[in-house]
């Protein structure tokens, strides 16, 4: 019998990405299950001045959604099978995660799941950040990597009740030649957190995946990034930070390696104007 690999994601861009370079592999998932985002807990979220406003529209934002799912000839083709279910969490989603009986589930651009959710795989529930853990959990992770001195790169580790405080399977930095704009660079972790997902979708669809290393230490979370934090790190991609900060942390962070000396466990930024205020010690 063939092992149940199954991707989770809310229709993030480099899913059919990811489907590509499975094809490329001859993988083919079980099954692809996509989610629309609840329009209904964004209302909730609204101040009570907009909710008014915005209720009328929420059946025309959920078939919108919906509609923007709809997976096209490519998806149907590479994905085993195609199923397009409620929001994150919710009864519909774990009945149809249920029905697939997946040995291995893969979290493919998705909000914080539940613990009925992560009880559902076989074997467990995989993600791919894109940063090195454990320094940089959260939000805006390539931006705050950037501001608190650590280098881009991407950590693949099994998802727990925590935010990204999992066991790390893998871990590797994005060589950083110099002269990039955010947005290559932005463009280079998306195609270095492809290449890690295709790995290891393959690895599961072959056999169980490594057990994984435990984090050793929790460092803050990182917050959205805000409009001064963008005009900082705009400024530190132009003055080649990126490029010194893979320099300075190449001879320590080996491709296969999970441990770092701790010489190299530094978040202190080449410039310390750079530093957030939350910027200190692990916790």
């Amino acid at each position: 019998m063939s092992r149940r690999v199954v991707i989770v994601s809310r229709g993030d861009p480099a899913v059919p990405e990811l489907l590509r370079a499975l094809h490329e592999r001859g993988i083919r998932p079980h099954a692809l299950v996509l989610y629309i985002a609840s329009p209904l807990a964004e209302w909730r979220a609204l101040p009570w001045a907009r909710r008014i406003a915005a209720f009328p529209l929420l059946p025309a934002r959920w078939l919108r959604r919906r509609v923007r799912l709809r997976p096209d000839r490519e998806t149907r083709q590479r994905a085993g099978q195609v199923v397009v279910t409620g929001p994150l969490n919710g009864p519909a989603m774990l009945r149809d995660l249920r029905r697939r009986r997946p040995d291995v589930l893969f979290l493919a651009g998705c909000g914080l799941v539940s613990p009925q959710l992560l009880s559902i795989p076989r074997e467990g529930t995989v993600n791919a950040h894109p940063a090195l853990l454990p320094w940089m959990r959260g939000n805006g992770a390539v931006e705050h990597g950037i501001l608190r001195g650590v280098p881009l790169g991407c950590t693949a580790f099994w998802v727990d009740p925590g935010i990204d405080t999992g066991r790390m399977i893998a871990r590797r930095m994005m060589p950083v030649a110099g002269g990039e704009t955010m947005a290559a660079l932005n463009r280079g972790v998306r195609a270095l957190w492809v290449e890690m997902m295709a790995e290891l979708i393959a690895a599961a669809t072959a056999g169980p995946l490594p057990e994984g290393t435990p984090q050793r230490a929790r460092y803050p979370l990182c917050r959205r990034v805000t409009e001064a934090e963008r005009a900082a790190v705009d400024d530190a991609v132009t003055r080649g930070v990126p490029r010194a900060l893979f320099e300075r942390w190449r001879p320590f962070c080996a491709p296969g390696t999970l441990e770092l000396p701790p010489a190299a466990d530094t978040r202190v930024p080449l410039d310390p104007a750079l530093a957030p205020a939350d910027a200190g010690g692990a916790r």
